[in-house]
C-alpha cells in the first residue's frame, strides 16, 4: 500500500507538471507576437547620414519567467571620430506583465558617460537606483549613489516600451499611459497610436501604425500584423534625432 500511495503522488506531480508546463507555454505563446528568442538589426542615422547600427535581442531567461531585452546601439569607427555614441541597456522583463523588473544602463554620447542601473518592484511600486557615476562598471564603491524611488503604475524604459506594446493590438487612436523611468526621475507619458500609412526600411515595405509619445521624442513605427515588428524607431538624444530602421530579423 505504501508504494501504491508513493506511486500515485508521483504521477499526480508529474502530470500537474506536465499541465502547468503546458498551460505556460500556451499562455506565453498566446500573449505575444515575438519568438522567446529573436534579433532585429537596425540601421542607425543620424544628422541626415547613416553612422551605425542598432541591436535588440531578445531571450527567456532558463528556469524564469523574465524575459532578457538587450538593446546596444553604436556608431561605425568613422562616425565615432565626430560623435562616438555606445549605449547598451539590458532590461529584464517579467512575462506575467510585461513590466521591467530590472534595468542596467551604459551610456555614451560623446562626452556625456552615464552608467546606472534600476531595480524595481512594480506590485509594490518601489524602486532603488544605483548611480555608477561617470567611470565605468568598475567604478570605486564611494563613486557610486544608490537611493530609493516611488515608481507609478507601468514604469517602463523605451526597450521595454517597445516590446510592450507589441502583445496589444494596436489600433489607430488608441492610447496607453507609463511612467518613463530616466536616470532621476521617473515622467508620466502617453503613447498614442497617430497614424497608418506605407513604410519602406531596408527590410522591406510594410502596412504600418505610428505610435508617438507624448512628450515628442519618440516616434516607432510598428508593422500592422500579428507579430507588430518595430520597423523604425525615431529618438531625440542629447546630440538631436536618432532613426533606425530595421534591416534583418533573426
Amino acid at each position: 500500500m505504501p508504494n501504491i500511495k508513493k506511486y500515485t503522488t508521483c504521477l499526480c506531480l508529474l502530470l500537474f507538471t506536465l499541465h502547468f508546463s503546458l498551460f505556460f507555454s500556451y499562455v506565453f505563446a498566446e500573449e505575444i507576437s515575438f519568438n522567446k528568442q529573436e534579433t532585429l538589426s537596425f540601421s542607425v542615422e543620424m544628422f541626415g547620414m547613416k553612422i551605425g547600427e542598432q541591436t535588440m535581442n531578445t531571450r527567456l531567461l532558463p528556469g524564469s519567467q523574465t524575459l532578457q531585452l538587450i538593446s546596444e546601439t553604436r556608431t561605425s569607427p568613422f562616425a565615432s571620430k565626430i560623435y562616438k555614441l555606445h549605449n547598451k541597456i539590458e532590461t529584464h522583463i517579467s512575462i506575467k506583465d510585461f513590466l521591467p523588473i530590472y534595468i542596467k544602463n551604459q551610456i555614451q554620447e560623446g562626452k556625456h558617460i552615464k552608467n546606472w542601473n534600476a531595480e524595481l518592484d512594480q506590485r509594490n511600486h518601489l524602486g532603488t537606483i544605483t548611480i555608477m557615476g561617470s567611470g565605468q562598471e568598475q567604478a570605486d564603491a564611494a563613486d557610486k549613489k544608490c537611493y530609493p524611488l516611488s515608481i507609478q503604475p507601468r514604469t517602463i524604459n523605451i526597450p521595454a516600451l517597445i516590446y510592450y506594446l507589441r502583445t496589444k493590438e494596436l489600433k489607430l487612436n488608441n492610447s496607453l499611459d507609463f511612467a518613463l523611468l530616466k536616470e532621476d526621475d521617473v515622467e508620466k507619458i502617453t503613447v498614442k497610436v497617430e497614424n497608418q500609412k506605407k513604410i519602406h526600411v531596408p527590410y522591406g515595405s510594410f502596412d504600418a501604425l505610428k505610435v508617438v509619445s507624448s512628450l515628442g521624442d519618440v516616434v516607432i513605427w510598428f508593422t500592422n500584423d500579428r507579430k507588430q515588428l518595430p520597423i523604425k524607431i525615431e529618438c531625440q538624444t542629447n546630440a538631436g534625432w536618432l532613426k533606425a530602421e530595421l534591416v534583418k530579423v533573426r
